[in-house]
């Protein structure tokens, strides 16, 4: 039997069926499922074709199929997140009927390549580094691994896969790839945390798994390479002029340690997860700005109990002794700021 790219076709031994997105051999094709909108490799020898597309190269989609949900490149009014082709991802995406931000998540990952995906998943709860799942995920596709409660979400540190691609026929060896990521349970509460993708209806946290080219030849570069690399750098930025680092630190940078002002959620939190997050945020800024000599900042921590301020205090004479700091000012922020300047 004849079947096109574009036919829409029925299954023959159970019921649904889909679009034709690609042809894989003589006897097997892609097929982009109409109920859940995966694709999925059948024998053509289980599909009768119900609509032809007439030969088209493209295929055909009715108005009810959500095109965000396909693999296939499209155009839409909002632009979405740019993501390059040829590239492993993973994303974790909330439950239809959820708030965003309350939301279990499902994670998802997703094959945006011509070669099949040979996968192992271990994620780590609590200090405790399992296995969770293997398989393998045919190219342009995306498959879920499992779903996380709220409760887990806060208790989960770490994701990480291994890969191996595979492409029957003519191929050019890819290195494995191995992809440990560290999860950040306070994104799950960040509404702009959530970005659209052309993988999916809902906004969704993506994380790269693959390693550009670039990337790739940096890993391949001997430490003499990289090091003649700085070198050569180095040289060629001898001759700029120097920035005026005076008008650089001259003006005075303002960081709100509210925690309104950091995420827009705290369902799910301790008082102690904020305070950690607070004082992660106040070393992160201390960090970027250790170097600019002459540098003010003013850390907003409010009145409130005093614990933020107590927290930040010690920090600062445990860790930034060199720095000064001093209340900021009274007028502007009454007792609810410490100013720092970098030294």
């Amino acid at each position: 039997m004849q079947i096109n790219i574009g036919d829409k076709v029925r299954y023959l031994n159970e019921t649904g069926g889909g679009i034709v997105t690609r042809l894989l051999d003589a006897n097997t094709v892609m097929v982009l499922n109409e109920e859940d909108e995966f694709e999925i490799p059948t024998l053509k020898k289980n599909l009768v074709v119900i609509e032809s597309a007439g030969g088209t190269s493209q295929p055909k989609r009715e108005s009810n199929f959500p095109q965000s949900n396909s693999l296939v490149s499209k155009q839409s009014s909002a632009k979405p997140l740019f993501v390059e082709k040829e590239d492993v991802y993973m994303a974790f995406v909330p439950k239809e009927g959820y708030a965003v931000t309350d939301s279990p998540m499902e994670l998802y990952l997703i094959n945006d390549t011509k070669q099949v995906l040979l996968y192992g998943f271990f994620d780590e709860i609590e200090g405790k580094l399992q296995g969770r799942t293997a398989g393998n995920l045919d190219p342009n596709s995306k498959i879920m691994i499992r779903e996380y409660e709220r409760q887990e979400l806060h208790e989960l540190s770490t994701c990480t896969f291994q890969i191996l691609f595979y492409q029957q026929g003519d191929f050019q060896i890819k290195k494995p790839l191995e992809k440990n990521i560290k999860i950040q349970a306070v994104k799950f509460h960040k509404d702009s945390s959530f970005q659209e993708t052309a993988y999916f209806h809902e906004n969704v946290i993506l994380y790269k798994l693959s390693t550009s080219a670039i990337d790739q030849q940096m890993e391949d570069l001997s430490q003499k390479e990289i090091k003649q690399i700085i070198r050569e750098k180095e040289a060629s930025d001898t001759g700029r002029k120097p920035q005026n680092k005076q008008n650089l630190s001259s003006a005075i940078l303002e960081v709100d340690l509210h925690i309104n002002a950091l995420i827009d959620s705290v369902t799910g939190l301790s008082n102690a997860d904020i305070l950690e997050y607070q004082l992660n945020k106040f070393h992160e800024i201390m960090r970027e700005y250790q170097q600019e000599k002459g540098k003010k900042i003013v850390f907003i921590h409010g009145i409130g109990n005093g614990t933020l301020k107590k927290k930040l205090h010690d920090e600062l004479h445990r860790k930034y002794r060199k720095h000064y700091q001093q209340d900021a000012s009274f007028k502007e922020y009454g007792w609810g700021a410490t100013m720092v300047t970098i030294r």
